[in-house]
């Protein structure tokens, strides 16, 4: 695909690799993500006064990706009967601030690929990576300022700043072999399920109705998507990103956390890998280490408790989503947030 063009979602083919869909279903996928597609994803003209600070940014835009915060926003304003042009801006601000975070991520973690080409900061200097993500918040921040309504800006800032010291908890925590398992969910609960929070929560601000059951979606969803990729980190699969990849960053997800709880001789073999760090604080040879874990017993119970979590979050999503009134719509974004659990399959 050629990079001067913004692919469309890829949510809905994910989804048919991994539940039956009849060709109803299919056909309402194909309409919201036609809406999705038409948003204003174009970035070139946003910053005429520096242009540079485009590119990083339509890099990785181009890359493709499933686009589920906007998604979610279109299914939830369809089933509260709202018009897509009412939630357009907020969708395209939630995809903007994940596109920053991810921007900024790349750098942080030394990461050389993103969904299946170079990292943006490898083709145009971390520096400029690194302003362009910068650029990318202000813009979201802008848009939603633009709506002249307080409530929202005020929680999209409150979003940002979960965002941040989620990163920031989460490089507290790095390379540090330990068993705090609520310190790991926290992670979770600021970088990845504060912005599905924030998507739930203005699609029923918007609408006027519904707006804290949204919320609460949004965050047990973002619990459950951020456990099944540790899950799937361990598993090899699916993931788009080498397997390992945590370890190799000394970093614990919650399926090592629980290891390290159960199991002195994987707290043991952690910290003997993670004291061979090289200068960039990366280990060597992770895939070895990740297959000496996999061999101790309480692997298992570790993996099935992760398992049991994730289930656990996408049930509380799914009961908060049971709020809103009945509607083919609803019942699609029952089936998405339940095609998460197929990851795990």
């Amino acid at each position: 695909m050629s990079e001067g063009l913004i692919p469309p979602p890829t949510a809905g083919a994910e989804l048919q690799k991994k539940m039956p869909l009849t060709f109803e279903t299919k056909r309402l996928i194909l309409e919201i993500e036609r809406e999705v597609e038409g948003l204003n994803w174009q970035v070139n003209d946003r910053f005429g006064s520096a242009p540079t600070l485009s590119a990083p940014a339509h890099h990785l835009l181009a890359a493709g990706g499933k686009r589920v915060r906007p998604l979610l926003i279109c299914l939830l304003g369809r089933a509260l009967d709202q018009p897509f042009s009412k939630l357009a801006p907020c969708a395209v601000a939630a995809e903007l601030v994940h596109t920053a975070t991810l921007l900024h991520d790349d750098i942080l973690d030394g990461a050389t690929t993103r969904r299946g080409r170079m990292a943006a900061h490898l083709k145009y200097s971390a520096h400029t990576t690194i302003l362009s993500g910068d650029a990318l918040l202000a813009k979201a921040i802008s848009d939603m300022a633009e709506l002249n309504d307080p409530e929202i800006l005020k929680r999209l800032a409150q979003t940002v700043r979960e965002l941040v010291e989620g990163e920031c908890l989460q490089a507290d925590l790095m390379g540090q072999v330990h068993s705090d398992v609520e310190a790991v969910l926290e992670v979770a609960r600021r970088k990845t399920a504060s912005l599905f929070a924030w998507s739930g929560w203005v699609s029923g601000h918007r609408a006027g109705r519904h707006a804290e059951d949204l919320f609460r979606f949004g965050t047990h969803l973002g619990l459950a998507f951020q456990l099944l990729d540790d899950i799937l980190d361990w598993e090899g699969k699916d993931t788009g990103k080498p397997r390992y990849q945590d370890l190799h960053e000394r970093k614990l997800n919650s399926v090592t956390v629980m290891l390290v709880r159960q199991s002195r001789r994987a707290a043991g073999l952690l910290e003997g890998s993670f004291s061979q760090k090289d200068e960039y604080g990366y280990i060597p040879r992770p895939e070895a280490l990740g297959e000496s874990l996999r061999v101790c017993s309480e692997y298992v119970d570790a993996l099935a408790w992760a398992r049991k979590e994730a289930a656990d979050h996408s049930a509380f999503a799914l009961a908060h989503l049971d709020a809103l009134p009945p509607s083919t719509w609803k019942d699609l974004t029952r089936q998405l947030t339940s095609s998460l659990l197929q990851r795990m399959q």
